[in-house]
C-alpha cells in the first residue's frame, strides 16, 4: 500500500512538499530493500555448514535474486546457462534465487523445479518453503545452480548425499 505523505487521512495537507514526499518514498524503498537483503544474508549464514559457499557468492553478487518471476523461470534459466561475453566471465552468476510471495505452495515450487530440471539437464533446482522448517528459507523460493559445479563444490567440502 502506498501512503500519500502529502496529505493526512482526512485529505488535509500535512505540510510536506513534493521533494520531502519523494524522500519518504525513497527511504521506504531503501528499508524494504535492506529487509530483503537481511533475510537472504541471514538464511545463507544459517546454512553455512551445509552450503559454505552460498553466503560468499551472495556477498560477491554471484547469486541472481529474482523476486516473483511470474512464470518466466525457464527464460531466466536460459539466460543463466548462456555463455558470458568474452572478458565478462567475472560477472557471471553462480546461482539464481527465485523468490515467491507467501501464497506459493510447496506443490507449486516442486512443479517449477521439475520443469527446470526437465528442460535444462545441466541444472539442479531446489525448492524451499518456510512451512518445512529446519534449513528452509523464510520465504518460498527456488534455487537453481549448475549441477556439475555444485557436485565439484560439494566434493571440496567432503559433502556426501544421504
Amino acid at each position: 500500500m502506498q501512503v500519500d505523505t502529502a496529505t493526512n487521512l482526512k485529505g488535509e495537507d500535512n505540510g510536506y512538499d513534493e521533494k520531502e514526499q519523494r524522500f519518504f518514498k525513497e527511504e521506504e524503498k531503501e528499508q524494504r530493500i535492506q529487509e530483503e537483503v537481511t533475510w537472504i544474508e541471514d538464511y545463507f549464514l544459517s546454512i553455512r555448514k551445509l552450503c559454505p559457499w552460498s553466503l560468499k557468492y551472495w556477498m560477491e553478487n554471484k547469486i541472481l535474486h529474482i523476486k516473483e518471476p511470474n512464470g518466466c523461470e525457464l527464460n531466466w534459466c536460459a539466460a543463466f546457462t548462456g555463455t558470458p561475453e568474452p572478458g565478462k566471465e567475472h560477472l557471471a552468476h553462480e546461482a539464481i534465487l527465485f523468490e515467491y510471495n507467501n501464497k506459493a505452495s510447496v506443490d507449486m515450487l516442486y512443479a517449477i523445479t521439475e520443469r527446470i530440471e526437465a528442460k535444462y539437464k545441466q541444472l539442479i533446482a531446489f525448492w524451499s518453503h518456510p512451512i518445512e522448517g529446519d534449513n528452509n528459507t523464510p520465504k518460498p523460493c527456488v534455487i537453481v545452480q549448475d549441477k556439475q559445479m555444485l557436485t565439484d563444490l560439494r566434493k571440496q567440502v567432503g559433502y556426501t548425499d544421504e
